[in-house]
């Protein structure tokens, strides 16, 4: 009993005393709060004029009015400065802060003002760079066409002199990041989480527009003709025959840029109107499956894009074109380039300029490259137009497109590079410079089409349409990619799974494709199934030019069928070891430009456990020691790698 008693008094006493703890506490904190009302008060009222004043110098950004807008950034800037010095107060007279929760709570709230300080001194900074561009160039024009000469060429000259600023305003985004990023999910400012969450994704926008726009902007000298006209020759590619970089070479576009981006000529043919006066006259012998299936002994420039690596196909396409322009009579000037384009690079850019209309047809993003091919091969007839004539309308488009594209409104800038930037990483644009520095920037945009070197595990499909018209349009193709330890050697399984949509027409007919399989140099073929026996024509080397195993081989799909490759091989010894040693799988899948490609799954089984995969953002799943992945060629090329357990 007297226990029971003695455990009840301590309990009553225990009680009493976190009572006048707490009652003590709270009195220091209303005391540390009326101590502190006078800064938590101005801290307040700082924060809101600061985002009035950075809103209003929004309105006068819009407006072009320069001088007010600099006005309200230099008094956010000023607001958000006082805020900075009232918070630091509250550091040190506010009792909480002392405390690891309230210490957070300032923290979190200095991690906000200071992003507001670099949003507002970011803005100061492009606010001088447009009124400085706007002074000397644009005045009360709005877009790029209406500018005079000397005004085209001052507003070349300032974006080509803006990257050591834009580099500046692009760190001061990143930083501006990472302060929003260190505000806690839960605390003082969990009212205010979705505007933090929509400023984050705003910044995060502008930080991703300037990371996009950068090397753009290093390139323009190379598009400006200053101080000397540039010479470029534009393929266009037909993915519906697809071919090694992007499509069948059909039609060419000889532009020449002089005056700071002032076309002197724009100029497309058909590009039997070289190859056919150039017959006996050069001298180009055909790869062998050109030869073969093609059934022709001399190269021609329709037929150069072999390589999938696009420097080697551009070097090549620019040594064809000069012979058979001289052996055709026409005397054609040094190039400074050359570049590919496939129609989804022009379907991009009619999603952001809106249809054009050429000879009474619109042409949307949805049928120019079909209707383009039906006015090219079968209306021209109806129309009483000349074969050799048939793809004159090809310059009529683009000069529709490009006076919609020079007549876009400035504020459509992003948007335009945006889409560039999409249609690089694709391979919808292939860049090839004889210029060295020109060439390597193409590569760090991902614009050169080189075929990429890696240390890991590496996969590319190349495809060739072999006289099968457009099929590749109507093809539905499907790739799995397996890798699995076996014994001391890690073997891959590709299964290439094609099905033929179409029929026999003007457009399509039996699918025809000389195939490729690029894997790391040294991996050994167990064994390829799935061909007829008419088309064992399997053939496995290293190559050298691309620093890749070659597997190739030639196959056809009548319409209505479908047929499926399965192809094992041994990857190279030194995969196996990183594996054992490091417990690392690195995978690159590279797409062929201008490749539809339906699904493509990647399975892996590393023989251990796997603990870690990178981009976290792959869809798929991890089972121990077996994953699962779909991924996504079409936006691009592709890059993985897993990690395993000890």
């Amino acid at each position: 009993m007297k226990l029971k008693a003695n455990l009840k008094y301590f309990a009553f006493l225990s009680l009493r005393l976190l009572l006048w703890a707490l009652a003590i506490f709270f009195l220091l904190l209303i005391i540390s709060l009326i101590s502190t009302w006078r800064h938590w008060r101005d801290f307040g009222q700082n924060a809101i004029a600061g985002k009035d004043q950075l809103s209003g110098a929004v309105i006068s950004l819009r407006a072009k009015d320069w001088d007010g807008a600099q006005s309200k950034l230099q008094a956010a800037q000023t607001y958000f400065q006082n805020g900075q010095k009232n918070l630091e107060s509250l550091r040190q007279s506010w009792f909480p802060a002392k405390l690891k929760l309230g210490g957070r709570q300032i923290d979190d709230l200095g991690y906000l003002n200071n992003s507001a300080l670099i949003i507002s001194s970011s803005a100061l900074q492009v606010n001088a760079l447009l009124k400085n561009i706007s002074a000397n160039t644009f005045a009360d024009d709005h877009n790029f066409q209406s500018l005079s000469q000397e005004k085209k060429a001052a507003f070349m000259q300032s974006l080509i002199a803006l990257e050591p600023e834009l580099n500046g305003l692009k760190a001061n985004l990143s930083l501006a990041l990472f302060n929003l990023d260190k505000i806690q999910t839960v605390g003082i400012l969990w009212p205010l989480r979705g505007q933090i969450v929509e400023l984050r994704n705003q910044i995060a926008d502008g930080e991703n527009i300037l990371s996009e726009s950068l090397p753009i902007i290093r390139l323009l000298p190379a598009f400006s003709g200053y101080p000397q006209t540039a010479h470029y020759l534009i393929m266009l590619q037909n993915n519906d025959e697809l071919r090694p970089t992007g499509g069948f070479l059909g039609s060419y576009v000889r532009a020449d840029i002089a005056d700071f981006g002032e076309f002197q000529k724009l100029e497309a043919s058909d590009i039997y109107h070289l190859d056919m006066p150039a017959i006996g006259k050069t001298a180009f012998t055909a790869p062998e499956p050109i030869s073969k299936y093609l059934q022709v002994d001399n190269w021609y420039l329709r037929d150069a894009n072999w390589s999938p690596d696009w420097p080697q196909s551009a070097r090549q396409i620019q040594n064809m074109f000069q012979a058979e322009s001289a052996a055709g009579g026409q005397a054609e000037p040094s190039l400074d380039g050359v570049l590919a384009i496939t129609p989804d690079f022009v379907a991009n850019l009619l999603r952001l300029t809106g249809p054009i209309t050429v000879r009474g047809e619109s042409y949307a993003p949805e049928n120019m490259q079909a209707l383009l091919q039906y006015n090219v091969e079968v209306a021209y007839k109806e129309e009483d137009i000349s074969s050799w004539d048939r793809k004159d309308i090809i310059n009529e488009l683009i000069q529709a497109l490009k006076e919609k594209l020079i007549s876009l409104p400035l504020e459509q800038y992003p948007e335009l590079i945006s889409r560039l930037n999409t249609s690089l990483k694709r391979g919808d644009i292939l860049l090839y410079f004889n210029n060295p520095d020109r060439q390597a920037l193409a590569q760090s945009l991902g614009g050169g089409g080189e075929i990429k070197q890696v240390s890991g595990d590496y996969l590319m499909v190349v495809d060739a349409n072999l006289a099968a018209f457009k099929s590749d349009a109507v093809m539905q193709k499907n790739i799995a990619y397996q890798v699995e330890k076996k014994t001391e050697r890690l073997q891959a399984s590709l299964k290439l799974d094609y099905y033929h949509n179409g029929g026999f027409d003007w457009r399509t007919t039996r699918y025809r494709s000389y195939t490729r399989v690029l894997a790391p140099l040294g991996s050994e073929l167990i064994k390829l199934s799935g061909l007829g026996a008419t088309e064992a024509d399997i053939i496995s080397y290293d190559d050298d030019s691309l620093q890749k195993h070659v597997f190739g081989f030639f196959w056809s799909i009548e319409p209505g069928k479908s047929k499926t490759i399965n192809l094992e091989y041994y990857l190279p010894v030194k995969l196996n070891d990183n594996l054992s040693t490091n417990n690392v799988y690195t995978l690159y899948i590279q797409r062929q430009p201008g490749s539809r490609i339906a699904n493509l799954s990647v399975y892996l089984n590393p023989g251990k456990e796997i603990v870690q995969i990178s981009p976290q953002s792959l869809e798929g799943e991890i089972k121990s020691e077996r994953a699962y992945f779909t991924l996504d060629l079409n936006t691009g090329s592709q890059a993985l790698q897993i990690k395993t357990a000890d």
